[in-house]
């Protein structure tokens, strides 16, 4: 018969167990009660931790104590400060903890807490759910003097000393990979948001200052932005998201507890005033700027409606590494979009080009027929890079600036006689029309007729838009067909004329010098290749028929060269011979260009030089 004390110690001993069992899958293991066991070298130092079971975080730098705690409103400072938390230093601190990396450890008995950095001054970092418990909590230590490499990053990276809290790994010190001590410098004042506003996408943005007041909206976060107030106006992309990367990155260079006496006293005009509603949102988020203290300060003091306590320290102008107030586009002009139109051009039907001092211009097309291009009574094909240019011109160049929106006199620019007007007819027979203007000083203005807005243009800008008629005639100079090719007689000065005999049935080529036959000496590849050149090239230019420098120029020419062909009439019988000669010269003033002349064409035009090297291909070897 067994003993009663013995029964009992039996029964006790499977109570133990079953409460161990118990503790087991609840918690997953014994260490709580037990102890952790130390991390090995490769593993991760927390390979238990969530970042989204943490509700609260404690930080001290062994003077001042901070308290983080996740609210609706996101993650809040309740101590020493009552602010937000700058939610990069959040992700920082969470990312780095769930990333620790052991690179190697050592009992904490056989290190030096002066040389580990883990003495009175290391970082104490605890992470607590809302009901107080641990996951996460140690110690940070100084910077090693090791680097080490860790997976999907190229260059090697910083380790730290590390020490846990958790029972069982604190008597070991570890090295970890990363480094995150620069969050913790200057009393922990880095982990308080110094960004006035929060990243999130805005419908709404109002703007005050000393011009007067601005709104910009959208209709979604994938529309266009436009300004609402102080008329409908389209912006600026480029100049809008300066505007928006500015607010999201604009940071104090101090931030501050606001007291009583804080803010200098500021006349309403004096200040600016930044507000933003977010998308579902249905108050404005308003920063108030206050007038820099002195008139070349370099910060100027600012609160947020949504942090009233805290007293901003912007910076005013362009600084390394800051956005400054002074990056931030903040006027009408600053942000309205600077483009002469807004042109749909699939949907332009005619354009006409009104010179003061020259005849109309009508540029127009009938789908799928070409632009075609009228003057004085003449149609041909339109030039398809000026019409290119253009278009480019008119749809993407911007303004130097607004001048003014509201003009009734327009003569102060020069706009009551404009010394061009362009005129766009779309194919819904709505039109657009711009005029041009020089005032006394000779700058050019432009202004959309029937509205009162003035706008300064560049006269680069200007010279995109071609107003003279030759220059709207197409590109092609002429089209040569091999299949008539009789010769080309080829003229170079200090060198004997050659000419070239060609016979398309067989695409043999034959040659004379000096009345000699030099057909011995003829490539026929670089015949060919001349032939290739000279079939349809295009001039870069067409010049006014009295153009002083090409006809200068044109006097002692550089290379000439004479096509002989076959004419066929219009039933494609031969009908004679036509020789045609082609001049060219180099034009110094056109970078590289040059000159040329045609036979029978009134007009000089301008060849870039690659196809004037090709024009001056030497046949003979």
């Amino acid at each position: 018969m067994r003993s009663l004390g013995f029964t009992f110690v039996l029964a006790l001993l499977a109570f133990v167990m079953c409460g161990l069992a118990a503790w087991t899958l609840t918690r997953g293991n014994l260490d709580a009660l037990l102890g952790s066991p130390p991390a090995p070298v490769g593993a991760p130092l927390y390979p238990d931790f969530k970042a989204e079971e943490v509700d609260q975080i404690r930080i001290s730098d062994g003077k001042v104590n901070a308290t983080f705690i996740r609210s609706e409103n996101g993650w809040q400072v309740t101590a020493p400060w009552q602010d937000r938390m700058d939610p990069r230093a959040l992700v920082a601190i969470l990312k780095f903890t769930q990333g620790l990396s052991v690179q190697d450890r050592a009992p904490a008995d056989e290190t030096d807490p002066a040389q580990t950095g883990l003495g009175v001054d290391a970082i104490d970092i605890r992470m607590e759910t809302r009901e107080g418990e641990n996951l996460a909590s140690y110690r940070l230590g100084a910077r090693t003097p090791w680097l080490t490499e860790i997976p999907d990053t190229e260059d090697p990276v910083p380790t730290v000393f590390i020490q846990p809290y958790d029972p069982g790994r604190g008597s070991h010190v570890y090295t970890c990979a990363g480094d995150i001590l620069a969050l913790f410098n200057n009393g922990l004042r880095f982990l308080r948001d110094h960004h006035p506003l929060i990243p999130q996408p805005l419908e709404k943005i109002r703007i005050r200052g000393n011009e007067g007041e601005l709104t910009l909206g959208r209709e979604s976060p994938e529309s266009a932005w436009r300004i609402i107030k102080p008329g409908d106006l389209p912006t600026d992309p480029v100049a809008m998201k300066r505007l928006i990367d500015g607010l999201v990155n604009l940071k104090a260079v101090e931030v501050t507890d606001r007291t009583d006496g804080t803010l200098p006293p500021a006349a309403p005009e004096q200040a600016r005033q930044i507000a933003v509603v977010p998308f579902g949102g249905e108050t404005e988020t308003i920063l108030e700027i206050s007038a820099p203290a002195t008139p070349d300060g370099r910060t100027a003091q600012a609160t947020v409606s949504d942090r009233p306590g805290t007293v901003f320290e912007l910076p005013l102008k362009p600084e390394p590494d800051l956005v400054s107030l002074a990056d931030l586009p903040l006027s009408v002009n600053d942000l309205r979009d600077p483009t002469l139109t807004n042109l749909n051009i699939p949907a332009i039907s005619s354009i006409a080009i009104r010179p003061s001092t020259g005849p109309e211009i009508l540029i127009s097309r009938s789908p799928p027929q070409p632009w075609m291009a009228a003057s004085g009574g003449v149609t041909g094909p339109a030039n398809e890079q000026r019409l290119f240019n253009l278009f480019k011109a008119v749809t993407e160049g911007r303004a130097l600036r607004f001048e003014t929106d509201a003009a009734s006199d327009l003569s102060p620019w020069g706009l009551d006689r404009p010394f061009l007007r362009l005129l766009f007819l779309s194919i819904d027979h709505q039109t657009i029309e711009l005029a041009f203007g020089m005032d006394s000083s000779g700058a050019i203005f432009v202004n959309r007729t029937g509205t009162p807005t003035v706008m300064r243009i560049d006269r680069l800008l200007l010279d995109q838009i071609t107003s003279r008629p030759h220059e709207w005639r197409h590109a092609r100079l002429w089209s040569l067909n091999r299949v008539y090719l009789l010769g080309i007689k080829r003229t170079v000065p200090g060198e004997s004329p050659v000419t070239l005999a060609y016979r398309f049935i067989d695409e043999r080529w034959t040659g004379l010098q000096d009345g000699k036959d030099v057909t011995a000496n003829l490539d026929p590849a670089r015949a060919n290749f001349l032939l290739d050149s000279l079939e349809a090239p295009d001039v870069s230019r067409w010049l006014d028929r009295d153009d002083a420098a090409a006809a200068t120029a044109l006097e002692t020419p550089s290379l000439v060269l004479e096509v002989v062909v076959e004419t066929v009439d219009d039933t494609g019988e031969k009908s004679g011979i036509s020789d045609r000669r082609l001049e060219l010269a180099p034009a110094p003033e056109h970078r590289g260009a040059y000159y040329g002349r045609l036979s029978g064409e009134p007009h000089p035009f301008l060849i870039d030089g690659p196809t004037y090297a090709k024009f001056a291909t030497d046949p003979l070897e």
